[in-house]
């Protein structure tokens, strides 16, 4: 799974709207595209990812191969 589609899926998981996660991460309703080029992006940064998923209150942690993923939890490609 990519990045941005781990972070939508955990909106739709939590039910989080792109102008809740917009108000979370602190970007003014004028900069709205900010995010939506985000979410048309295949990858993105892990800076941007954390900053992202710690607003919907999830981490970004680096593992060893063999680890088993949580539930809740998403691996990234």
């Amino acid at each position: 799974m990519y990045a941005m589609e781990a972070v939508k899926e955990i909106m739709k998981r939590h039910d989080i709207s792109p102008a809740v996660l917009r108000d979370r991460l602190g970007i003014k309703k004028e900069k709205a595209n900010v995010l939506s080029q985000r979410f048309t992006q295949k990858n993105v940064s892990v800076a941007i990812l954390n900053e992202m998923v710690r607003a919907m209150d999830y981490k970004v942690v680096v593992v060893p191969r063999d680890t088993r993923i949580p539930q809740e939890g998403f691996e990234i490609e």
